[in-house]
């Protein structure tokens, strides 16, 4: 593989436009090769000017990447070397609570201050503590990783120069300016992770270093998924297929009565429809990687334990073959001798249930732990803070309404059918129904006020954001209204709930649609040049943008044709769920790719490429303390800087 795509797959996505421009700076040397003065001797003097030139111009341009990329890398170095001696301090001061003698923070001038403000604080707990060196650690390892790439190519495009216009030019000057730069020197950067392996096998790791560096061993960058993931996941992918084609050949080639039909689309769409959103997120995950947007820093996941793309495949493609399976047993029960078939979906949602809730430390474990994490703080949404991944997760929820209602339906039918109740094969709303739909749209609203209170600009961004799911539990009331009285009217269209239920439709619609383009996608910040309606900045192509426009509008409003078809009695009103439920989770499906886009271009132009970890917030005594000693300890020399607060 070339170096110019080498550097592109191992360059951090937030960074990407603080690294040198290998691409740019080799095309110059091919466009200068090209338009070279053909057939010229070397003592010509047309010749010698254009080479003259073009070195002056090439070089120059070397010299202002050299300066960007020494910046940023001192900037990031002294960010470092702050967060290291932070670290270094909390970890002190647990040190001191349990051995007083033995830390560094309880000797010297600040002893007396320290003993009195431990009794007064409290310490951050040590699992907090070892995420935040992870964290840390991970950070360090990514500075190292830009400083290496950076080195190797000005040393490659010097080298190209050299090779290419017969020249030592490139050498004499990576030289004399990359080689004494703030880049070269690695003595700083190389002692921070030393040094932080050292605190955590001291101070977190009860002096094992074998297990402190399991806990901060950072996967290759680029590394490929082990092929034992890519085998199961071909492997069922490809099942999963043929079991699908086989399922569809068999739905309408047996003969089975309407009432069977129906019954088998109540009993099977929810997990159906699940599946199919899982194929949706592992294609997310997929392009996610491909085009460079960091999902595993905006879910603020353990980057050592993030699933890949293949890893969702192989989730996906598992329960997809589970579930068609089931959908043959009970489809060609007689043939497989089974008398009842009604048990085969109850035991397909027992197994995935089992599977995701079991308490061993198989199975992806630590992605079910992290989902459950999440899921709780949803449940509880007005009394925690909430995370990017706490609102997104609720947002995939509004569009799996039908889904949820699904396996309510589910739970329902085998209560009456194992209470033998004449009513158990009527899969009709009732009121539980209408409050699972609104539960959705309220942890959204709930979650909308509770960053309203936190944020300290009181934005009223969060209130417009919480009135769009208002609308939506609008909705619900008048749907459920309309549903029970439309039996006093002869018409449709003669119940005022009717017209009430389509306005607020209407009127929820529009609201959306324009808060999903201006706010989720950040769209429409350009109306001018060729990214017009867009914005400056674009991951993916021009045209995907303008589709996801049309798409997302269109999806919006497949309420309107849904309403139609269904009054004019051209599908049944279980179809017409149907429709809903599967066009909601396509419109889901293209929402995420720049909901995250969106997401992902904040953070670069943050250049947060890891998690920040909150401990405890230093008092101004404490901020006064710490930057004297690390002002003095850059004075010590170079044989003390690997003592405490360096």
């Amino acid at each position: 593989m070339k170096f110019g795509k080498t550097l592109d797959n191992l360059m951090v996505p937030e960074w990407r436009h603080q690294y040198m421009n290998y691409n740019e700076l080799k095309q110059m040397i091919r466009n200068a090769v090209e338009k070279a003065p053909s057939g010229s001797r070397p003592s010509n003097d047309v010749a010698i000017g254009y080479y003259r030139d073009f070195e002056e111009l090439f070089f120059n341009s070397c010299g202002l990447e050299l300066t960007k990329v020494n910046y940023f890398f001192a900037h990031k170095q002294a960010e470092a070397h702050r967060k290291l001696a932070t670290l270094n301090y909390q970890l002190d001061r647990r040190r001191a609570q349990q051995d007083p003698r033995g830390s560094t923070a309880s000797r010297g001038s600040a002893s007396s201050w320290s003993r009195q403000t431990e009794n007064k604080r409290k310490l951050p707990p040590i699992k907090k503590l070892r995420l935040a060196m992870s964290e840390f650690y991970l950070s360090l390892i990514m500075l190292q990783n830009y400083q290496t790439l950076n080195m190797t190519a000005f040393r490659k495009i010097c080298k190209k120069y050299d090779k290419n216009l017969k020249s030592e030019a490139g050498f004499a000057w990576y030289d004399k300016y990359v080689l004494r730069s703030t880049l070269a020197i690695t003595l700083q950067l190389d002692r921070m992770i030393s040094t932080t392996e050292n605190m955590y096998t001291d101070y977190l790791a009860n002096g094992d270093r074998s297990e402190a560096m399991a806990k901060l061993r950072v996967p290759p960058l680029g590394h490929p998924t082990p092929p034992v993931h890519v085998f199961s996941a071909g492997l069922f992918l490809g099942l999963f297929l043929v079991g699908a084609i086989i399922c569809f050949i068999s739905y309408f080639s047996v003969d089975t009565s309407p009432e069977f039909r129906y019954t088998f689309v109540s009993l099977f769409r929810g997990p159906i429809s699940g599946v199919t959103f899982g194929f949706c997120l592992a294609i997310n995950i997929k392009v996610y990687e491909k085009v460079g947007v960091n999902h595993v820093l905006i879910f603020e996941v353990e980057r050592r334990n993030a699933i890949g793309a293949m890893r969702a495949l192989e989730i996906s493609s598992f329960f997809g073959y589970m579930c068609t399976l089931s959908i043959l047993l009970y489809l060609l029960h007689k043939e497989f001798f089974i008398e009842d078939p009604i048990y085969i979906p109850l035991v397909q949602v027992a197994f995935v249930v089992v599977l995701f809730l079991n308490p061993f430390r198989i199975l992806f474990y630590s992605g079910r732990i992290w989902l459950l994490t999440v899921v709780g703080r949803i449940l509880l949404s007005p009394f925690f803070f909430v995370n990017f991944a706490d609102f997104w997760v609720a947002d995939q929820w509004t569009s799996l309404v039908v889904t949820i209602v699904d396996h309510y339906y589910l739970v329902r039918f085998y209560v009456r059918y194992f209470l033998d109740r004449s009513d158990a094969f009527e899969f009709e709303p009732d009121y539980a129904v209408a409050v699972i739909r609104c539960l959705p749209a309220w942890f959204r609203f709930a979650q909308s006020l509770r960053r309203f209170r936190d944020s300290g600009s009181k934005s009223t961004d969060y209130l417009i954001n919480a009135l769009k799911y208002f609308l939506f539990i609008a909705e619900v009331v008048f749907s459920t209204i309309q549903m029970e009285t439309i039996a006093h009217y002869t018409d449709l269209f003669e119940s005022p709930w009717t017209w009430a239920y389509i306005t607020i439709c209407i009127v929820s619609a529009i609201y959306t649609v324009f808060w999903d383009l201006l706010m989720d996608f950040g769209l429409f910040r350009v109306w001018n040049g060729e990214n017009k309606f867009l914005r400056d900045n674009l991951v993916y192509p021009r045209w995907f943008y303008y589709f996801v426009i049309v798409e997302n509008t269109l999806l919006r409003c497949v309420w309107i044709l849904e309403f139609a078809l269904v009054h004019q009695e051209l599908i049944a009103p279980y179809n017409g769920k149907s429709l809903i439920c599967f066009s909601e989770i396509v419109r889901r499906f293209f929402w995420n790719f720049l909901r995250l886009e969106n997401e992902h271009l904040y953070n670069c132009g943050q250049f947060r490429a890891t998690r920040d970890i909150f401990i405890t917030r230093l008092d101004p005594q404490e901020e006064r303390f710490l930057e004297s000693v690390m002002d003095n300890t850059e004075d010590l020399g170079r044989e003390k800087l690997n003592k405490k607060y360096f």
